[in-house]
Order: structure tokens, then sequence, then C-alpha cells
């Protein structure tokens, strides 16, 4: 017998992606499968995708409350035993349900199990260049993670667009935060981490994520992820590596004023450029995906300290 699953997908705007989302997830095939999308404030284009979909799914209605409200009130209004999230602009791998369960059947004390994330085919140009950021920072941010294809491991956070949580455990912890985005799937599972239940990443859970289509989306993003974590840092202190670099390039900055002091430019500029050489080779010469890097690192610097000092 099959464990019922929730799939809760939140969604606001156009959402040009949401009929092939719900394309891969009304095409799981798992035999105890409960849809959830809750209209956040969708555009009629996106309400007329939901009407093609109305005998496979169910629609709530969030009143624009925002991503952790509209998560919260599906999983209040289900009752299946494992809440799965995506987002309206993911394509689920065809046994996505199949293997997050694997996460819970092989780690029976998770409260959680997360997968990997990959780019569709279909994604543009800039998208792919966004990507390749992403996996090369993935290291401090935990976007992504090389480990062996069959192999479960414990992680310390899962992205809330490639999540299942057991809705118990999920419920008796508050949910996610709402008024938090983004950043409330991070302040989840910290919470769920410190009282003690496992969490589980299985690299076979796969969704194929679009990404911002140009620049200026972008970087209005990474100002948002640099806000979150302000944000979490002034409430809970550094907890993850990512919130330690702001500090680091202070430090950094500190030695460059220290450099003008002493009259050591001159080698202060050499190992600015020597770090600079070591990332054009990280980045395989891609001086493309480099700028996108740094333009990006300076918008997550700004939104991390404007909203750390207010």
């Amino acid at each position: 017998m099959h464990e019922k699953v929730c799939v809760i997908i939140p969604g606001r705007g156009r959402q040009e992606k949401i009929e092939k989302c719900l394309s891969s997830v009304t095409g799981q095939g798992y035999p105890e499968l409960e849809i959830i999308v809750v209209d956040d404030g969708l555009g009629e284009d996106a309400l007329q995708v939901l009407d093609k979909f109305k005998d496979k799914i169910k629609v709530l209605k969030s009143n624009r409350r925002g991503p952790g409200f509209s998560r919260n009130l599906a999983a209040k209004f289900t009752d299946a035993e494992f809440l799965a999230f995506t987002d309206s602009d993911c394509i689920v791998a065809k046994n996505w349900i199949v293997e997050l369960m694997r996460g819970f059947q092989e780690a029976a004390l998770a409260a959680s199990c997360g997968g990997r994330q990959e780019l569709p085919d279909d994604a543009t140009h800039f998208e792919r260049k966004a990507f390749s950021f992403m996996k090369k920072a993935g290291f401090i941010t935990d976007y992504t993670r090389k480990i062996k294809d069959d192999c479960i491991i414990e992680v310390n956070h899962n992205p809330s667009c490639n999540v299942m949580y057991k809705r118990d455990i999920f419920l008796k912890e508050g949910g996610f935060l709402e008024g938090l985005w983004p950043g409330e799937d991070v302040e989840l599972d910290y919470r769920i981490k410190k009282t003690g239940y496992l969490q589980v990443f299985n690299p076979r859970a796969i969704v194929y994520h679009y990404r911002q289509k140009d620049l200026k989306s972008l970087l209005k993003m990474m100002y948002r992820y640099g806000s979150a974590q302000g944000f979490l840092v002034k409430r809970y202190g550094i907890f993850r590596g990512i919130q330690a670099l702001p500090f680091l390039s202070l430090f950094i900055l500190a030695l460059f004023l220290l450099s003008l002091l002493f009259k050591l430019t001159f080698y202060f500029s050499l190992l600015i450029c020597s770090g600079l050489l070591l990332s054009t080779i990280y980045f395989n010469f891609h001086l493309s995906v480099l700028s996108i890097t740094v333009l990006s690192f300076l918008s997550w610097h700004l939104g991390f300290f404007k909203k750390l000092i207010r």
C-alpha cells in the first residue's frame, strides 16, 4: 500500500511554464497522489492553464500572501502523509515522487528528502550562464552537491522547489515562516535540524528548473537572497557558510585599507590579481559567467548588509 503524497505548487503572475510543470506532475503515475496549486495572484493565462487540469488538481487561493503562507495553507488542507513541494517554473522528472519517497525508506528518521536541480533542455543562453554560475557557487550555497547518483546523504538544507516533508513533522514545527521570501525554506530546515530530525538528499529526485531570463532579473533575485540571509543572521546568528561570506569581504576590505596605510598596495594588487586568475580558471575561462558572478556577488552583499543594519 502506498502512502498518500500531496504535491503543492504556489504561483503568482504570468507563470509561463506552469503548463509544463503540471503536465510533469500529473504524469508521475504514483497511485496515491493529490496535487494542489495555490493561486497567490496568478495571471489570466495561468488560470486558463489550471482550467485544463481541473480534473486532476485542486486549487486554493491565498490572496497574495506569499509562497510561505500558500504552502502552509495547502499543507493544512490536505490529509496526505507526505508533502512534496515544487515551483511553477519547474518540470519534475518522471520518477520524482518515487525517488523522494526512497529517501524516507532508506533513512527512517528523516523529516525531509530533497533532490537535484538541473536545467531544462529549452533553457535560454542567459539561463545557461546563470545556471553555470549557480553550480560553480554551489560549494558554499548548497545549490549543487557532487555525489554518486545512487547515494542518499544527510544534508542541512533542501530548496523548496524540490523537497518532500513528513506532514506531521512539518505541521508540528510550524511550517514555513510566513512573510519571509526567499529563504523561508532555509529557515524551516534550520528549525527542523535543531529539533534533531534528519534531512536527506537523493540525487535521483530531479527537477528541471528554469532560471532568470536576463541580468536585471537575476541581480534582483540575488539581492533578495542576500536580504533573506541578512534577516536570518539577525535572527539566529551565522549557521551557514554563505552567511560568513560578507564578513570575509569586510576583512578583505580592511586588508586593502591597511595596504594603503602602509603603502603595500602592490602586494594587495598582486593578491587580487592572483584571485582573479584562479577564479577565471575555475570558471573555465568563461568571462561572461565570471562577470555574472561578480555582479551577483555585489548585489547579494548589498541586500545582505541593508537588511542586517536596518
